[in-house]
């Protein structure tokens, strides 16, 4: 006789295994059941034993059927995105959502069909595209929507490089945007990044508050469109964190 391959993860993880304890514990019941006065204690030992009888034929189904663990069906539930417990999901930076953030983006970043040069003196244009942008580019709405979906995506992957911790969905929005408008290089060796990853959450949101200033005319200042666009970063982000609240238990 030789044990299974992963008999150890049999033990822990099947189906058919936890059938088999729970209809063993109930025919134990039973048994105890029919030692004593029953009566006197209001149960019948008929009762369990039907439960045991049902327990161990749906071991046997479980034993037929595909094997998924209590560990596996948690991590089901965290990457739901059918939006029935969308809130309160947790995700990566890699899987954060693009189109979500593009829509959180494009109104502060605002759309410029032809480049400018910004605030601090950048040439920029479409949703705050900097990358070898030259006074006189144009581009059509369409395709700077693009772009900012195909540069959100470049940097989301880029922060998620350093940002390892899993997120609510509107952190994740919050840091990507953030991101963009800082720059990957300031957002990874940030004081934000360190406490996320520290698993202070709501102490990064809070940094985002930090970031509201500029360089102008070599002078850094406080901007009141960037303070206008960390404080609804922060909300989103705050926001997000009181669904996790309930389940912080089962999640860790």
């Amino acid at each position: 006789m030789k044990l299974v391959e992963n008999w150890k993860g049999v033990l822990a993880g099947a189906w058919s295994i936890y059938a088999l304890v729970i209809s063993s514990l109930l025919s134990m019941a039973a048994v105890f059941l029919g030692l004593v006065d029953a009566k006197a204690l209001g149960l019948d030992p008929v009762f369990f034993a039907v439960l045991a009888s049902v327990a161990s034929a749906l071991g046997v189904v479980a034993r037929i059927v595909q094997q998924v663990t209590i560990r596996e069906l948690l991590s089901r539930f965290r990457r739901d995105a059918s939006g029935a417990v969308r809130r309160g999901v947790m995700i990566t930076m890699a899987t954060a959502s693009i189109g979500g953030a593009a829509a959180f983006v494009a109104p502060w970043e605002g759309l410029r069909t032809t480049a400018y040069i910004d605030a601090v003196g950048v040439e920029t244009v479409c949703y705050g595209h900097t990358r070898g942008v030259k006074l006189g580019d144009t581009y059509t709405p369409a395709e700077c929507k693009e772009l900012l979906r195909v540069e959100l995506q470049q940097f989301a992957a880029n922060l998620g490089r350093c940002l390892k911790v899993r997120l609510p969905e509107g952190a994740a929005v919050a840091f990507l945007s953030w991101s963009y408008n800082v720059g990957t290089g300031a957002a990874c060796s940030s004081t934000l990044v360190r406490k996320a990853n520290a698993g202070d959450l709501r102490g990064a949101c809070d940094e985002l508050l930090r970031w509201d200033k500029g360089r102008i005319n070599g002078e850094l200042q406080r901007i009141r469109g960037l303070t206008n666009r960390r404080e609804a970063e922060h909300s989103l982000c705050l926001q997000s964190l009181e669904p996790l609240r309930p389940w912080r238990a089962l999640f860790s």
